[in-house]
């Protein structure tokens, strides 16, 4: 099309030329080869014009190329960034590493609110989860029906999309959200993703929660599990999607490691016992609060495990950890498989591939197994984007938060972003992430007690600015701050310890706290979901 209008133009031009502009330039008393010799020139300068107007930068056609990248969005369900490629030397995770060396790392990227349901609503809605009910962790469908989703935006500027695994977490919002477009697998285990004959026996001896034991260790192929299963799935869309002259959005959520931790025998037996150890931080840290992190969690739902707010001896502290590690590794494969695919089809070259966890994880750290708070170890997760021609191998070490995804893909798929979105985009960084930003960098997070009854709740507001972790908590219907912390990570990278009474932080904390009160203020106190249980 470029092609033609650039002919167009040129002929336009010329036979303008020629038709109106030499005749004036031609004066009645020049001989034969005088008139002829300016014509010539005249024609000349023309064409030298109509050359430098097609080499010009088309907007369309700039855009019309960054739209055909495909998108090939991985979740990962409760991953750390205890990975090879995050410094952690213990973790076989080949394949997440490659990805890293093909891209860009981000070191310093937190999710908005450590919990599956309103960290994922808020990453693919594009809005803050202190907004319009999210941070309950309600579906989306019901939270805020009409918002242009992620997928939907893909959908609406001509991609094809399909989705494998956990998306959101709702399976409505699968249902809404993709329709037909959204793979249910076939199943090959029994209740949260058991195979063996012994935990699935143990689903009915568990007589209040009806869940099968934490950990799981089977001698079976990778499709035997659902995260094996569903990659395969999104494997077979991928050759579908090739055969169509549109771009897709292909989103592929991986279940592990979240629990119950069960993955084929091979990926446990990279971690022998003897390697496993235990955590580094198991006591809460000093100067603490109640409200500091919300103990216990779903693992005493698990049959075998110890109550909720009880103690897990060190035996099972090992091999729950040694469990978690088979599913990185598990997980891992997948992604692995998932890009060997991309390569073999003929897609890695035209296909933007982001990785990102849904929020961290505590395995025994402060004496905890969960999430749920806003200390670093749960809302810092893994973040990688590899763009075609993009940087390689390459590391960003300054906040960002995983709602900068939507209009990250966006912008570089060419596309204007929807006016809605609360994120920025990452494009700067990734083209170069060794640049200094002209100004602070923060990234934010929320954890709410007491999250389905307004009245009742207290919302923790957590502002991270690369090496301070401060936060505030406040009574959500009266504004009134009952607790302050504040984490110092160049002196405490593991945050044991609350230094917010200590003189030398006075001006830092009262610049945090300026921070804090524009996402107080930002705060939505009127949507329609204060009391839910």
């Amino acid at each position: 099309m470029k092609g033609f209008s650039t002919w167009l133009l040129s002929r336009i031009l010329i036979d303008t030329a020629l038709a109106e502009q030499i005749p004036m330039l031609i004066n009645a008393t020049m001989d034969v080869e005088e008139a002829f010799s300016k014509a010539r020139y005249f024609i000349v300068f023309l064409m030298v014009m109509v050359g430098i107007i097609s080499c010009q930068p088309n907007e369309g056609h700039e855009e019309e190329v960054k739209q055909k990248y495909n998108v090939l969005f991985i979740a990962v369900d409760d991953l750390r960034t205890e990975l090879n490629c995050y410094g952690a030397n213990h973790i076989k995770s080949p394949n997440i590493d490659r990805l890293a060396s093909e891209g860009v790392r981000f070191t310093e990227a937190h999710v908005q609110q450590a919990i599956c349901m309103a960290s994922r609503a808020s990453v693919l809605s594009g809005i803050r989860p202190d907004k319009k009910g999210i941070y309950t962790g309600e579906s989306v469908a019901d939270l805020m029906p009409d918002v242009l989703t992620m997928n939907m935006f893909f959908k609406e500027n001509g991609y094809n999309i399909a989705a494998a695994g956990k998306i959101y977490h709702h399976a409505r919002d699968h249902e809404k959200q993709f329709g037909e477009d959204y793979m249910i697998p076939k199943k090959s285990w029994t209740g949260r993703g058991y195979v063996t004959e012994e935990a699935i026996n143990q689903i009915s001896l568990n007589t209040t929660h009806q869940r099968g034991p934490a950990y799981e260790r089977a001698d079976v192929h990778d499709t035997l599990y659902k995260d094996g299963i569903n990659t395969r799935n999104a494997v077979r869309k991928l050759e579908e999607l090739k055969k169509f002259d549109k771009p897709f959005f292909l989103a592929v959520g991986l279940s592990k490691p979240h629990l119950p931790f069960v993955a084929p025998a091979n990926y446990w037996d990279m971690y022998p016992e003897a390697s496993i150890a235990m955590p580094e931080i198991r006591e809460m840290p000093e100067n603490s609060s109640e409200h500091t992190m919300r103990l216990g969690g779903e693992l005493g739902n698990y049959y075998g495990m110890p109550a909720r707010y009880e103690d897990i001896d060190d035996p099972t502290t090992l091999i729950l950890r040694r469990a978690y590690y088979a599913c990185v590794s598990y997980a891992d494969a997948q992604v692995g498989y998932l890009l060997d695919q991309l390569d073999k089809l003929g897609l890695r070259e035209n296909t933007i591939i982001v990785l990102w966890g849904d929020h961290g994880y505590k395995l025994g750290d402060y004496g905890n197994w969960c999430k749920w708070s806003n200390m670093d170890i749960d809302t810092r997760i893994p973040l990688i984007f590899s763009v075609p021609g993009g940087k390689k191998g390459e590391v960003a070490d300054m906040p960002v938060e995983a709602l900068d995804i939507y209009p990250t893909l966006a912008a570089l798929c060419g596309i204007e972003e929807p006016s809605h979105l609360e994120g920025k985009s990452l494009i700067p960084i990734l083209n170069n992430p060794e640049l200094q930003p002209a100004s602070k960098e923060y990234a934010f997070s929320i954890w709410p007690h007491n999250r389905w009854n307004y009245d009742k709740t207290i919302m923790g507001y957590a502002v991270k600015d690369g090496r301070f972790n401060y936060v505030e908590w406040v009574k959500l219907n009266t504004g009134e701050v009952l607790e302050k912390e504040l984490y110092d990570h160049q002196t405490d990278p593991g945050e044991i310890r609350n230094v917010i009474n200590e003189e030398q932080y006075q001006e830092v904390i009262a610049s945090l706290s300026a921070k804090i009160e524009e996402r107080k203020a930002a705060t939505d106190h009127d949507h329609g979901f204060k009391t839910l249980r």
